[in-house]
């Protein structure tokens, strides 16, 4: 088989129904390299197909592709992947996000009631360090501000009932203060 028809043959296989053959073919075609085919890949980021986009964004995640960061969160913040955007969120845990501070907080406010979503922002901003601005800071404490005494409700979180997997305002607001502590520093 030449590396035509098995590119061919990998592209057919990110849109089989098997998980594996979909994993396997998105990791070979990022394997095979070439602009073209990483091209491809990111273009797929914008398939309707959840399972899709999950595989393409694991294999950026797997590789550490930071070129995939931007088209990735684009595809986070679409209306239309609002509750099928888990994976690719996960996916930034190994990207290089430094300088989209604002950008994960404003996809961890707009994640009411996706306890998935708000766990790997969480994680993305416990575990990596980022690079903003005052103004950064201050727009993330004024949409927090706008949405603080919202969020256990836009949740279902009872009050003193929190499970353990649910984050509440308490927890956010932990982070919120965590990063704009550097406005009192500075």
């Amino acid at each position: 088989m030449t590396v035509d028809q098995e590119i061919e043959k990998l592209k057919t296989g990110i849109f089989s129904d098997d998980w594996d053959k979909m994993k396997e073919s998105s990791n070979r075609l990022f394997e095979i390299g070439g602009q073209e085919n990483v091209d491809y890949l990111i273009g797929l980021l914008d398939q309707s197909n959840p399972l899709v986009r999950n595989a393409v964004a694991l294999t950026f995640m797997d590789n550490k592709f930071n070129d995939a960061l931007e088209p990735l969160l684009k595809s986070i913040i679409k209306e239309e992947n609002r509750n099928a955007r888990g994976t690719m969120v996960y996916a930034l845990e190994e990207l290089d996000c430094k300088n989209k501070l604002k950008e994960l907080f404003d996809i961890l406010f707009t994640a009411a009631k996706n306890a998935e979503v708000q766990t790997g922002i969480l994680t993305v901003l416990d575990e990596q360090e980022f690079e903003f601005t005052k103004d950064d800071l201050i727009e993330i404490q004024e949409k927090w501000e706008r949405l603080k005494d919202d969020w256990n409700e836009l949740n279902g979180i009872n009050k003193g009932k929190v499970k353990d997997y649910e984050i509440d305002k308490e927890t956010i607001q932990n982070f919120v203060d965590g990063y704009v502590s550097y406005l009192k520093r500075g």
